[in-house]
């Protein structure tokens, strides 16, 4: 059966299945809002997979973790999430924001409507490496803010404070009300994305940053014969992250995709391996998203996942932010 289905078909339905769960949540979230500020409506309770869009919460809850060996209360799937994307990533490389995250689908939408439109361009190799420095430097801004300057107690207390008990709700407000500085944003990211395959990905975004470093020293890799290749660029054509030839062993950028072995006319001259092994170009896939849901179901029977907080006070917090 997968011999008649592409790596590429593969990774957009797996896309399109995560994405529409995230719709759901989202409505959910809505409704739940809508609750908390209407007598009339009915309850509906707080998706916790909304917490997905809490990294930076998740990352306090991790250092937390660390330091104390207690599970964040407040935000525990937003936790879980990290901790499921890092597992996943150090495995089978940037499979999370290959396969699982939603922004991820949305960048390379842009970018294929960019190359459709005749706009799509690749950049040398040196002002790509200038450009992904970015991510690595606001990545580096959230980690020493979040992991050495804010002292223990301070992260406790900004854990349990009532804006980051709502951070969520705080978030879809600047979605809902954005404001022009926000807007001018987000079209300067449109379009750099229509010009330059997955922008957002391959040069912006701190999560993705630190999944490539820990994908970079994991046991999944691109492998290319140098004696069989003839350069023909088909490789970096069907890649994603528009990685050039035989730079995919080494680089932070690859999501384990195999769209890239599976372009290759000449057999095994590109493989994905595990362990220094050959497998299926669906092993990111299957092993990745597998893991990812793995590492969350876990978290919901172990208590992982709903945050337990009262009902009545979330209520109460929720619609002071939205009225």
């Amino acid at each position: 059966m997968f011999a008649t289905i592409t790596a590429k078909t593969a990774r957009r339905a797996v896309q399109y299945v995560f994405a529409a769960s995230c719709v759901y949540t989202g409505w959910q979230f809505m409704r739940f809002l809508e609750w908390t500020t209407n007598s009339q409506a009915a309850f509906v309770p707080r998706p916790a997979g909304i917490e997905a869009i809490l990294p930076i919460a998740a990352l306090m809850g991790l250092k937390n973790l660390i330091l104390t060996g207690t599970y964040d209360t407040v935000h525990p799937a937003g936790l879980s999430i990290l901790l499921a994307a890092m597992a996943c990533s150090f495995l089978f490389r940037k499979s999370f924001c290959g396969f699982v995250c939603p922004v991820g689908l949305v960048s390379d939408l842009v970018g294929e409507a960019g190359k459709s439109g005749g706009l799509g361009r690749s950049v040398p190799k040196l002002a790509d490496r200038l450009a992904g420095m970015v991510k690595y430097l606001l990545l580096g801004f959230f980690l020493l803010s979040i992991g050495v300057l804010m002292d223990p107690a301070t992260t406790r207390q900004f854990m349990t404070s009532a804006y980051n008990l709502t951070a969520d709700a705080h978030l879809l407000k600047l979605f809902l009300h954005p404001s022009n500085i926000f807007l001018i944003v987000l079209g300067v990211l449109l379009a750099a994305g229509l010009i330059f395959r997955n922008a957002w990905c391959r040069w912006l975004c701190p999560y993705g940053a630190l999944l490539g470093l820990l994908g970079r020293v994991g046991p999944c890799s691109v492998k290319r014969d140098d004696v069989t290749c003839d350069g023909c660029g088909r490789c970096q054509r069907a890649c994603p992250m528009d990685i050039t030839p035989g730079a995919a062993a080494r680089s932070t950028q690859c999501v384990a995709c195999g769209q890239c072995v599976e372009a290759c006319p000449k057999e095994k001259t590109l493989s994905l391996r595990f362990l220094n092994r050959p497998v299926s170009r669906f092993a990111g896939l299957v092993g990745g998203v597998g893991l990812f849901g793995a590492v969350c179901l876990t978290a919901m029977v172990l208590g992982g996942w709903e945050s337990g907080l009262p009902v009545a006070m979330l209520r109460s917090l929720y619609a002071s932010v939205m009225r």
